[in-house]
């Protein structure tokens, strides 16, 4: 069968599948091979719809998701917009589950390296502090060229939020800030001490000082 017969059976089925259920039960039950379709409709469907998709595609077996994260990124580039924003982070808190354990983060990172490499590159453009963390969390096993200067910019927007905050931070920001010195105590690296030392000094927060002196102790001790 042709790749363009494939294709049109697939959207079919598809078609066929969706007037029975919704459509975050076709994206949880499907693999790669309907991207293209499930693509569409996140062009396409209302805006429920689409987070119910990206919710399905975070839960599927199938680790590839390199073709939504790819659709949603190009579709907003460089006006990434709030909306667009909470799809990503709903596709990748369920690609990164904790509580699905490290083989099931592992062989997502593997899958779709390279889009995540590209996420990494353009973290400083996003606004929603929970996307960087969703993100943050699973650079230090990332291992690319853009996974260290992404967690280093969200460390220089931790060390701005506290500046403009005098101290003080919303809720979110302060998670973020707590994802970041995690992801920089598993890298080990020393490159990070002047923003772990900077967030200790400026935050008014004890949880947040006390976690970045602790991190400051330990890559500088190994």
């Amino acid at each position: 069968m042709s790749s363009r017969a494939v294709i049109s059976a697939l959207l079919l089925f598809a078609a066929a599948v969706a007037s029975a259920a919704d459509w975050g039960t076709l994206a949880a039950d499907s693999d790669r091979r309907l991207d293209s379709v499930l693509v569409s409709a996140l062009q396409s469907e209302d805006f429920d719809t689409r987070i119910l998709i990206c919710m399905g595609i975070g839960k599927r077996a199938d680790p590839f998701a390199g073709d939504i994260l790819t659709a949603l990124l190009e579709n907003n580039a460089g006006k990434m917009s709030d909306r667009i924003e909470l799809l990503l982070r709903m596709l990748l808190q369920g690609l990164f589950d904790q509580l699905k354990g490290q083989k099931w983060i592992s062989d997502r990172i593997a899958a779709n390296r390279d889009v995540l490499d590209s996420m990494a590159r353009r973290m400083a453009q996003w606004k929603d502090p929970q996307l960087a963390g969703a993100l943050v969390r699973i650079l230090p096993a990332l291992g690319t060229p853009g996974a260290l200067p992404g967690l280093a910019q969200t460390g220089s927007r931790v060390v701005n939020m506290l500046e403009t905050g005098q101290g003080v931070m919303l809720s979110q920001d302060l998670a973020l800030a707590l994802d970041f010195l995690t992801a920089v105590q598993a890298t080990g690296r020393a490159d990070f001490l002047e923003q772990c030392t900077a967030i200790a000094r400026l935050s008014r927060e004890k949880v947040v000082v006390d976690r970045a002196r602790e991190v400051a102790r330990a890559i500088t001790t190994r």
